[in-house]
């Protein structure tokens, strides 16, 4: 949940980014930027937006009882391919996250996958090592397929905003035990690009640090990534203590705290999402929107809401798009819900008065992290 920034703490943060574990960084050569960033870039995995079908076959019932995230579990997954032949793999499965993977809050677990690297070259996964599998948090229930299909727009909007963040693929997954002790279901989940992955193919090294003053990341990409947050009513996240965001560092020395997990947000509006106490002043309910941004010279209406409303015709053309796919759990007056949600905030864009009342006014403070 949202952790606020003391000043004491923000003022220390200045100090140079230090790795986690204290070792010297190797930065790659130009060549090996360019040679990564290409190879990362046409990962046959996030070619397509197609749903990848595909079956988990492992001991899935000990996966949902010990939660334990530091044991694989082996087993198989089964796809069907590009060329539409049947790849049956190695892979070992294991439990992750923190709230999700509480027996309390959801009765699955999210996933990640941990693939043989050399057995999956020529298949879908190829170059793909360990990769997060997003489950729905209860699979007996439909309204939180709906939460798995919000999520994943959530990230396909972000990618329209900007390269800088990560890539998903939506999957359906059969899970199979190989116990048989857990009925057999299909549910649809998505992939997310692996970090280290994202930060290659954006000519970037990703940064293991613990904490970070917001004052060194770059401020432009800052502004948007603040403004998205805002978008789909997004508080759950920490660009200092690294709560649900990412930090990398571009070639030419640009800090970039990029997003991830979005299923607390009030574009997904889950039973299970609650507003983290401190903010609980400011807004009830997750699908109020508050800006937690910082406040910036970057941030002003003129140059930082050209760039999203230009992105608006795109960002519902998707939506509406992934709506005539035929999914179920997301038709036409789901994506009409999604589209309306989204009006109050294209209004606060196009209006000085607005911007400046729910935008600039709420923006917090770069030495303190407080609202003004």
């Amino acid at each position: 949940m949202y952790r606020s920034s003391s000043p004491l703490v923000l003022l220390a943060l200045l100090a140079l980014v230090v790795p986690a574990s204290g070792q010297e960084v190797v930065l790659p050569t130009p060549e090996e930027y360019t040679e990564r960033a290409e190879a990362a870039e046409k990962a046959p995995l996030f070619q397509s937006h197609d749903v990848l079908r595909m079956t988990l076959r492992t001991d899935i019932e000990w996966l949902r009882d010990e939660r334990n995230d530091s044991v694989e579990v082996e087993g198989t997954l089964t796809f069907i391919d590009g060329d539409g032949t049947e790849v049956v793999k190695p892979v070992d499965t294991r439990t992750r996250g923190n709230f999700r993977r509480n027996k309390r809050n959801c009765n699955f677990p999210p996933l990640r996958l941990d693939f043989p690297t050399r057995q999956m070259e020529g298949t879908a996964f190829e170059g793909q090592d360990k990769l997060k599998l997003v489950t729905p948090c209860n699979d007996g229930r439909d309204d939180y397929q709906n939460y798995v299909f919000d999520e994943y727009l959530a990230y396909r909007i972000l990618n329209i905003l900007t390269p800088y963040s990560f890539r998903v693929r939506l999957v359906e997954v059969t899970y199979e035990d190989i116990e048989d002790d857990y009925d057999t279901r299909t549910k649809y989940g998505f992939l997310i690009e692996d970090e280290e992955k994202m930060a290659e193919r954006s000519r970037a090294t990703f940064e293991e640090v613990t904490q970070f003053h917001p004052m060194r990341a770059q401020a432009d990409y800052a502004v948007l990534v603040a403004l998205f947050n805002y978008m789909i009513a997004n508080t759950d996240w920490s660009p200092v203590y690294f709560h649900n965001v990412k930090l990398i560092r571009t070639e030419d020395a640009r800090y970039l705290t990029v997003p991830y997990d979005f299923d607390f947000s009030g574009l997904v509006n889950a039973r299970y999402a609650t507003v983290d106490p401190s903010l609980q002043n400011r807004i009830r309910r997750v699908n109020q929107r508050l800006y937690r941004g910082f406040c910036r010279p970057e941030l002003q209406r003129a140059t930082a809401a050209p760039p999203l409303l230009e992105a608006r015709a795109e960002i519902e053309a998707m939506i509406n798009g992934f709506a005539a796919l035929g999914y179920e759990r997301f038709d036409a007056d789901d994506a009409k819900d999604m589209l309306e949600f989204f009006e109050d905030f294209w209004e606060v864009l196009e209006n000085d008065n607005d911007f400046k009342r729910r935008i600039i006014d709420d923006c917090r403070d770069l030495q303190t992290g407080r609202t003004p």
